[in-house]
């Protein structure tokens, strides 16, 4: 027996990263990851950076997606996964240079910072961005 699926969307300011039918969706949220089934009830978290994992059905068969993600949000509707987040990137798009520098930049930043400030946060998302692509880049070889 198959399992079931909900319609997925993953969709950034600039384009929807991918649109099908999932099993399941993890995201990273801000008190840790949560998965999201098609038998989930409704669900709203913030996400943080991080690596978000579907097992997406394609052509009859199941596949597992792994895109680096920016900060979003995740919601879970008993139709529908939308996951809205500024950047996601799969492996093959990422620029391993560009991530590196990115994560080099934001800890040179955040050293000057004082921690528990919005400033400070912010360079932290940056950093855990950077890692993400990094992480997801190194995966794939």
């Amino acid at each position: 027996m198959p399992a079931k699926t909900i319609p997925f969307r993953l969709i950034t300011p600039v384009a929807v990263a991918y649109e099908g039918d999932a099993e399941l969706v993890i995201g990273v949220g801000t008190e840790g990851e949560e998965g999201i089934l098609a038998s989930h009830a409704p669900f709203l978290t913030a996400l943080r950076p991080g690596i978000l994992r579907a097992n997406v059905v394609e052509n009859g068969a199941s596949k597992r997606l792994e895109f680096a993600t920016s900060e979003g949000f995740m919601q879970a509707l008993p139709d529908r996964v939308i996951v809205l987040v500024d950047s996601a990137q799969a492996a093959d798009q990422i620029d391993r240079g560009a991530a590196r520098a990115d994560l080099d930049a934001a800890l040179e930043r955040q050293k000057q910072l004082t921690p528990q400030t919005a400033e400070y946060a912010r360079e932290q998302s940056i950093i855990d961005f950077a890692n993400a692509r990094l992480t997801l880049a190194h995966a794939d070889h």
